[in-house]
């Protein structure tokens, strides 16, 4: 899980929870989308990130991930990601984040402990968790509060608790 100066091409998919995207390198998904309200939106986030337009062989695959994800019946789990450059402690940060099982969730003082940090270490860890470059694919939105509550999320914490009950980890919403 490296990252390369290669071409990133962009891939976003119609969803039911709505438009996402991801900048593709040869060796995986470098960056991600959480889920926006326009084509447009999502298009803009992975034009920012450098990624272009052109077609890959590996969209169509991408497409039904998240579409299959989004109604709850797939993983993201396996699917390869190219962590792009970062901290050290982002990019152990980030490659324990896949540790944490679909349906379940996991304290930020787990987190803190999983790659070895003290205790007091347990903000720059959440700072880590919310600089994520790849949602979905790293699952920053099954890191919970040590209470149980959720807590700070960039696509807010409706959508973590949206995304949280389509992967079974809560009980859906009745609302």
């Amino acid at each position: 899980m490296t990252s390369s100066p290669e071409p990133l091409h962009a891939v976003l998919a119609e969803t039911a929870l709505g438009w996402a995207g991801v900048a593709l390198s040869p060796s995986g998904i470098r960056y991600a989308t959480l889920f926006h309200r326009t084509r447009e939106a999502c298009k803009g986030e992975l034009s920012a990130c450098g990624a272009d337009f052109e077609p890959d062989d590996r969209a169509g695959d991408i497409v039904h991930l998240l579409q299959g994800y989004a109604r709850g019946e797939v993983s993201l789990d396996d699917y390869p990601v190219d962590i792009p450059a970062g901290g050290q402690l982002q990019r152990r940060v980030w490659s324990a984040l896949r540790d944490v099982p679909r349906g379940e969730t996991r304290s930020y003082g787990w987190l803190t402990r999983r790659i070895g940090e003290p205790p007091g270490a347990a903000r720059a860890v959440g700072a880590a968790v919310g600089a994520n470059p790849i949602p979905l694919w790293l699952p920053c939105h099954r890191i919970i509060g040590s209470d149980g509550s959720l807590h700070g999320f960039g696509g807010g914490l409706a959508m973590k608790q949206a995304i949280l009950e389509a992967e079974g980890a809560l009980p859906k919403s009745l609302l």
